[in-house]
């Protein structure tokens, strides 16, 4: 697959010059407020919602939550809900509520986002980014109260496929549904990364269970003396960051596995020009940012097919999809990367052909068509 540099300079300074020249314009953004995380929030919604500020035109927006203690988390809340309210009784130009909403205590929350907006007689989006609304959903004691809820929107976003068919089958409207890709935009020129020896991998994502950190370590862990002389593993990540730490200096794997912590902006950056693969074996998943951000950059992806995550990593065509938990598997594919060093640039030019759907103009060109829609 050939490449032509200078269209993609000229791709990415059209995507940069649109923090001025915004892809959905004044017309439509003051018609629309959007609720949401903090901006700060580490995950894959405060990068979509980042995003956004990017290519919005004056997004007015609303924080309903923070990574803080409870009181705090109480007092986001409540004031988000009254500024709010507020905003609806005053500014008459507002039609739509965008809420970016998951699951579990998100889903309560923005319930009551949702039944504010009806109230007004606002057109209500729900943009639903949960990975774990399976669990959610199953675990429920009232699942009237949460398909009600979805369905008293005006339209329900969803991320993929995959996840449009499993809430038709919840008994959420499917005329209702929209599949909006996430966002993310390409880096200004693709740096060509060389194998001088070890292969380099690339996690980031939340430290625990559910992203499959604790499966990989097992898997170099368990062949620990030939992985050291073939790959280096990189891990960008927050929540469980002492226990990372101990595991890796339990197994004996520091000489060939570093811990960054949580890494955003530059070094974010430096971290996806560094490596040749991106992994991320997780349990569950919506469409995961990291693996399109990788995607973008060039990576081959060792995933699992959980969510929407097989509509983008097809196996041995831009990357390797494993079982979630399955060491064996996660070890056999890192061995086919080593085995097979030729196909990392090949699976990468894949990838990022793949990912060109997820650039900024196409995903909000689609969202205008959204928002376009519910003000006819």
């Amino acid at each position: 697959m050939q490449r032509n540099v200078q269209k993609e300079k000229t791709l990415y300074n059209q995507y940069t010059a649109m923090t001025n020249n915004h892809l959905v314009p004044i017309e439509i953004s003051k018609q629309v407020i959007m609720v949401g995380v903090k901006r700060d929030t580490p995950g894959g919604m405060a990068a979509v919602i980042n995003s956004y500020y990017q290519y919005i035109d004056k997004l007015q927006y609303i924080t309903s939550w923070k990574l803080a203690s409870m009181p705090v988390k109480v007092w986001y809340a409540f004031s988000s809900i009254v500024q709010f309210t507020l905003s609806l009784i005053f500014n008459k130009n507002i039609k739509i509520v965008h809420i970016q909403g998951a699951a579990n205590a998100s889903f309560s929350r923005k319930a009551v986002f949702v039944k504010i907006a009806k109230l007004f007689g606002k057109k209500v989006i729900m943009h639903q980014h949960a990975c774990d609304f399976v669990e959610y959903y199953d675990n429920h004691k009232n699942k009237t109260w949460i398909t009600q809820t979805i369905n008293n929107c005006d339209t329900l976003i969803v991320l993929s496929q995959w996840w449009k068919e499993y809430f038709t089958s919840i008994g959420i409207a499917a005329d209702k549904i929209v599949i909006l890709n996430n966002i993310v935009t390409p880096p200004p020129t693709h740096k060509a990364r060389k194998i001088d020896g070890k292969i380099r991998l690339l996690f980031l994502g939340e430290i625990g269970k559910r992203k499959g950190i604790y499966d990989l370590l097992t898997a170099i862990s368990n062949k620990r003396e030939y992985f050291a002389q073939h790959i280096e593993l990189h891990i960008g990540g927050n929540l469980e960051e002492d226990k990372l730490r101990t595991f890796i200096h339990d197994h004996n794997l520091e000489s060939f596995v570093t811990f960054m912590g949580w890494v955003s902006g530059e070094k974010k950056r430096e971290c996806l020009e560094w490596a040749h693969i991106y992994i991320l074996p997780s349990y569950n998943e919506g469409l995961p940012i990291g693996i399109l951000e990788a995607m973008s950059y060039r990576m081959p992806i060792i995933s699992t097919p959980v969510g929407g995550i097989p509509e983008v990593v097809k196996n041995y065509h831009n990357g390797i999809l494993v079982q979630p938990g399955n060491h064996d598997e996660i070890s056999n594919a890192l061995l086919y990367f080593i085995e097979n060093p030729q196909h990392i640039s090949q699976y990468g030019e894949v990838s990022y052909a793949m990912a060109q759907p997820y650039f900024p103009e196409s995903v909000m060109g689609s969202l205008c068509k959204v928002y376009s829609d519910l003000l006819k």
